[in-house]
């Protein structure tokens, strides 16, 4: 396949990823049909990723002559985010009989700025007579300059959002390369307008902490494309404090260092994202509360059932594979999701290590984006908001491989 027949594919597949995950949603009835076209669009976008030359960060003087036509798009999306904000957070209280995620990390906050920083674990007596927070550091910690200016906390939500826009906007290359280059800014705006605009469906701006982990993410998809080990060690415990999703990547990402035998990577990366989960977890809040979050996913199952008897239209209209296996296999499903995240990734990686016939490059970067598919499709409960993360790696993947290849580039291994 010649380098244009592989950029259309990613293009197409990003295009038809991004479409099953935000307007193809409601196409109602068809959301099993659209779950499925999702993971097919997946699947080929990580096979794009494989053929495609090894993708490289565009090269700062690029990014500065690109600037000039980005900074205008900046603005309105900074306004057209400001106002869809303001309309959905004036419509939808913070309240825990929504969605108790947000009020949970406002009370870690408070005891966190009022010196009980032992206790931020403690049970909260207000919140369903006692309820245990179970969200890591980086999840939770973001929100603490809006806790201690009174100010809704939704907006650290919505401008991680927008931050990650603006990455995304600021690296997508236009100039000598306009098919693909409109090509990703119509994508990207697409999804910019469906996150912003159409919270209703998704409410991943007005309940969620998930801009959050949206960013984290992206910080960690440019990490690994600048094969600097330091900042993917510094983004992945960032990732894995805040939502393990790509905890399957870890292992194979570990042996494709090896394996390349670049040791010195492979001990920066892990000592550095060791360290980093120490300092910002384990000596701050204990071994004890490791061990309340190690635990957490065997409450999953019991969860999924809860939601199925209470609110089951999030399995039917939403992405995900748990509409197929229904509400009497919650355990098989979560046994798949356990398997599946460890094992497809890791025999992703040997297979593409050891076979001989092709010429593979971004190998580490698609099965981290491959860890993160299967992560959300086997996920208990396929909350809409969820699916997002996986969103923005392919935006951030595809703004790096569909550039001009006489662009210049900064270095990277993936």
């Amino acid at each position: 396949m010649n380098l244009n027949n592989g950029k259309n594919l990613l293009l197409i597949s990003l295009a038809a990823e991004s479409f099953f995950g935000s307007y193809g949603l409601l196409l109602g009835k068809q959301a099993a049909v659209v779950s499925v076209l999702y993971l097919v669009a997946g699947l080929v976008f990580i096979f794009s990723i494989l053929i495609l030359p090894a993708a490289r960060l565009p090269h700062w003087e690029v990014l500065k002559k690109e600037s000039r036509l980005k900074w205008p798009a900046l603005i309105v999306m900074l306004l057209l985010a400001y106002i869809t904000t303001g309309y959905w957070l004036d419509q939808i209280p913070l309240d825990p009989d929504y969605a108790d995620m947000l009020p949970i990390m406002k009370v870690m906050n408070e005891r966190l700025l009022h010196g009980d920083w032992k206790h931020v674990y403690d049970p909260i007596p207000e919140i369903w007579n006692g309820t245990r927070p179970i969200y890591l550091p980086a999840m939770w910690l973001p929100y603490l300059p809006a806790i201690a200016l009174k100010a809704d906390m939704r907006w650290i939500t919505a401008a991680s959002v927008l931050l990650s826009f603006a990455i995304i906007l600021f690296i997508i290359q236009v100039r000598k390369n306009s098919y693909f280059g409109y090509g990703q800014i119509a994508v990207t705006a697409l999804l910019f307008w469906w996150i912003f605009a159409r919270n209703d469906v998704h409410f991943l701006i007005s309940l969620s902490e998930e801009g959050v982990v949206i960013f984290y993410f992206v910080l960690l998809c440019l990490a690994l494309i600048s094969g600097n080990a330091f900042l993917m060690g510094i983004t992945v415990s960032c990732c894995m404090l805040s939502r393990y999703s790509m905890i399957g990547w870890l292992i194979p990402c570990l042996l494709f260092f090896a394996a390349r035998k670049n040791y010195r990577k492979l001990i920066v990366f892990s000592v550095t994202g060791l360290i980093s989960i120490l300092l910002f977890f384990l000596i701050p809040f204990g071994f004890g509360t490791l061990k309340q979050m190690i635990n957490l996913p065997g409450n999953y199952i019991a969860f999924a059932g809860r939601v199925w008897e209470d609110s089951s239209e999030f399995f039917w209209l939403n992405l995900g594979l748990a509409k197929f296996y229904g509400p009497h296999r919650i355990a098989l499903l979560h046994k798949s999701l356990l398997v599946l995240s460890f094992g497809v990734p890791l025999l992703f990686m040997g297979f593409c290590l050891l076979q001989k016939k092709w010429k593979l490059n971004n190998i580490n970067l698609a099965c981290f984006k491959l860890s993160l598919l299967i992560f959300y499709q086997f996920i208990d409960v396929p909350y809409g908001y969820l699916f997002y993360t996986c969103s923005f790696v392919s935006l951030v993947i595809a703004a790096v491989l569909l550039k001009k290849e006489d662009s210049g580039a900064g270095v990277g291994v993936v």
